[in-house]
């Protein structure tokens, strides 16, 4: 059979540059920028895709072969590339130059890529000053009472009693010299506002102005809705501005700057492996531009909150644990080096960017229709927080979320583990068949479901 070749170049944004297509017989193709579906009833040949060096970056290359007759092979730069599943997934970095080719033997059917370009993204761990302010002044409205702890009274952590004040021991020294200002009628602002909302919900606010003692509050801000009006968010500010003033603590920062540097220290050296945030991305297919950290000093021990805005993602923090050591700058031991509390704050935390707003998607008639399979665990879900079956809804699938990010960051035994601890010991029972619901998505259906449309789906047949 005579064949008929086709050429076609094409520049495609930053992914692919050019393909060189030789097609047999009834070849129907469509392609973007980042995918390529093509059909046909004979293919004998290679076709390719070359995508230019973009350092720090890679594909992230989800394939999907129908034959009827023949045979379709995947390759990147000559390797053979399994595809035991019928969708599969392959990273591509893109450091060299990349190409990707899809080679044809008498092959009647059908081959779908999708290969999106993701940034190899980092955690930027930073302290703010306008949250350490927000922490100080929080821990000044709460101080007495900490400070009144009885030193008989424990908690367990980890298997071990510790004495519930010695988890405080670092807040209460670095909140003592500051007591002396208890009665400023600036902080009696701040407190009242603390008295209408949790000090934390006022956190994206903060991180959205200028550093105190220069804080303005544009009138434009979408935050002003947290006020009553206006006027009222600038009070909030102003008071800020003039107590960061009154306690000089520009001052302070300078001093613990040794303070500082050691929690940053603590936390970045315990971050999850590299790579978890490529795989978060690609499995709710949606990119965000930055994740942030922001450990605090200042905020109380095991208090945290997520913050964040539609590009980035992020979490402020207090100590995970009990400081060791505090006063000795050069042997600093913060709190802070606990890479099981970090690995939740960044995937679990994180991984709520994610699902919640899929969740949300779930019609109400949905959620009633399942309401009754909250019964039987809602006395354990609500000593977790989790009093509504959306947010138990919210919990199931962002562990189930953690569990596939394990596996697919190469650790199956994590993924084990926080399925067994999750179902065993928090009683998220509906979570192995959610896991094992989405793993099958993401091997066969990935291409042709959304996340959001098989979250509503596997709602839809939870028992």
């Amino acid at each position: 059979m005579k064949h008929v070749s086709l050429l076609l170049a094409t520049v495609l944004l930053s992914t692919a540059c050019s393909t060189t297509r030789t097609v047999s017989r009834s070849w129907k193709s469509e392609q973007t920028a980042s995918t390529w579906a093509a059909s046909f009833e004979q293919f004998s040949g290679t076709e390719r895709l070359r995508l230019p060096s973009q350092p720090g970056q890679l594909i992230y290359l989800s394939s999907q072969f129908t034959t009827t007759a023949g045979q379709l092979q995947l390759r990147s730069s000559g390797q053979v590339l399994p595809t035991p599943t019928k969708v599969s997934h392959h990273k591509i970095p893109l450091t060299p130059p990349a190409r990707v080719e899809v080679v044809g033997r008498q092959a009647a059917g059908a081959f779908t890529l999708r290969y999106p370009v993701y940034q190899q993204k980092q955690i930027a761990v930073k302290s703010n000053p306008n949250i350490e302010l927000l922490g100080l002044c929080y821990l000044l409205t709460q101080y007495d009472d900490l400070a009144a702890i009885p030193s008989e009274q424990t908690f367990l952590i980890n298997g071990q009693n510790i004495r519930i004040k010695d988890l405080y021991a670092l807040n209460l020294k670095l909140a003592a010299p500051f007591t002396r200002f208890a009665g400023s009628k600036h902080l009696a602002v701040i407190k009242s506002y603390f008295e209408k909302d949790f000090y934390l919900h006022y956190a994206n606010f903060l991180l959205s102005l200028d550093a105190f003692p220069q804080a303005t509050v544009p009138a434009d801000s979408r935050f002003v809705r947290q006020f009553a009006s206006l006027d009222d968010a600038r009070r909030f500010i102003g008071a800020c501005n003039a107590f960061y003033q009154e306690i000089a603590f520009d001052a302070f920062l300078r001093k613990h700057r040794p303070y500082y540097a050691a929690m940053l220290a603590e936390v970045s050296g315990n971050l999850p492996p590299a790579g978890f945030i490529t795989e978060m991305e690609h499995l709710y297919s949606k990119q965000v531009g930055e994740y942030r950290l922001y450990p605090s000093l200042l905020v109380p021990f095991g208090s945290g909150f997520a913050v964040g805005d539609a590009q980035s993602v992020g979490n402020i923090f207090g100590s995970f644990g009990k400081p060791e050591s505090i006063a000795d700058t050069a042997a600093l031991r913060l709190g802070f080096a606990d890479s099981k509390a970090l690995r939740t704050v960044c995937i679990h935390e994180f991984g709520h960017s994610f699902v919640n707003p899929e969740v949300d998607q779930v019609s109400a008639e949905a959620l009633a229709k399942t309401a009754f399979l909250f019964e039987p665990i809602k006395g354990k879900m609500s000593e977790q927080g989790y009093n509504q079956w959306k947010i138990c809804l919210y919990e199931h699938f962002n562990r189930a979320g953690e569990v596939l990010v394990a596996r697919l960051v190469g650790d199956p035994a994590k993924a084990a583990e926080l399925l067994q601890d999750n179902v065993q010991n928090r009683d998220f029972r509906y979570l192995p068949q959610i896991v094992e619901k989405l793993d099958y998505w993401y091997y066969n259906e990935y291409l042709d479901k959304t996340y959001q449309q098989k979250v509503q789906e596997i709602v839809a047949e939870l028992r």
